[in-house]
């Protein structure tokens, strides 16, 4: 079945129990009119950069020994929603995904990063920090996907997500559906705040609380 089928089926766009994106309907229609591809060709390199200014869907396809990396990001205010789907077809196919979102007022995102591991000896790698204040809210979702009978196989997910207000709000989903012993997979998570003991270093050091915030804020997201 083609990728964009997926999102044509019922519940396409619901989230667990509780949670739906509030972006079905125009992303729905997006999926419909056909699909944003690439092809990574065998041996190649390719990078992709994407400011999230708006809705994508997005397949791409690496073939062998051939690399793709892709940085996405966020800065302000935005209302959309970013799926990407990266395909490994090639023995050796390595991709790396990188997500930073700074999002502020009352922004919504909806973000999705699938791998999918279809030949040996391929590697991933999802890496998403976000830092959310005023109302803004994320709902970011990550898959790494690998194929049975695959062997010398390695993924790994990362999701860290700075939290400034109480109106802000995370939603992190991150999965793993491995059928195959031969592999090595991982995933991490991790939603805090900002605490006095944070400050406190700069603080001895004469940085005021606003600059200090600041700096964590920027190494947040530089890391």
């Amino acid at each position: 079945m083609e990728i964009s089928d997926e999102y044509k089926k019922q519940n396409a766009f619901k989230y667990g129990l509780k949670m739906s994106s509030p972006f079905a309907d125009e992303f729905l229609k997006i999926a419909e009119s056909g699909v944003e591809s690439i092809e990574v060709k065998a041996g190649t390199t390719e990078t992709l950069e994407n400011d999230l200014s708006k809705s994508r869907l997005l397949v791409v396809r690496v073939r062998e020994g051939a690399s793709f990396e892709y940085i996405e990001t966020c800065s302000g205010k935005a209302n959309i929603k970013n799926d990407i789907h990266v395909v490994l077809e090639g023995a050796g196919a390595k991709a790396s995904i990188i997500g930073r979102y700074d999002m502020t007022d009352d922004s919504k995102l909806d973000v999705y990063h699938k791998v999918y591991h279809e030949a040996p000896g391929t590697i991933s790698r999802i890496d998403a920090r976000g830092v959310l204040s005023g109302r803004s809210h994320l709902i970011y979702r990550s898959d790494i996907m690998m194929e049975k009978g695959m062997k010398d196989l390695s993924g790994a997910e990362d999701g860290k997500f700075l939290v400034l207000s109480k109106e802000a709000k995370v939603d992190a989903i991150p999965s793993l559906d491995i059928a195959s012993n031969s592999v090595a997979c991982s995933h991490s998570l991790s939603i805090t705040h900002i605490t006095p003991e944070d400050l406190f270093y700069s603080k001895t050091r004469g940085i005021g609380e606003d600059d200090a915030r600041r700096l964590l804020v920027e190494g947040f997201l530089t890391i």
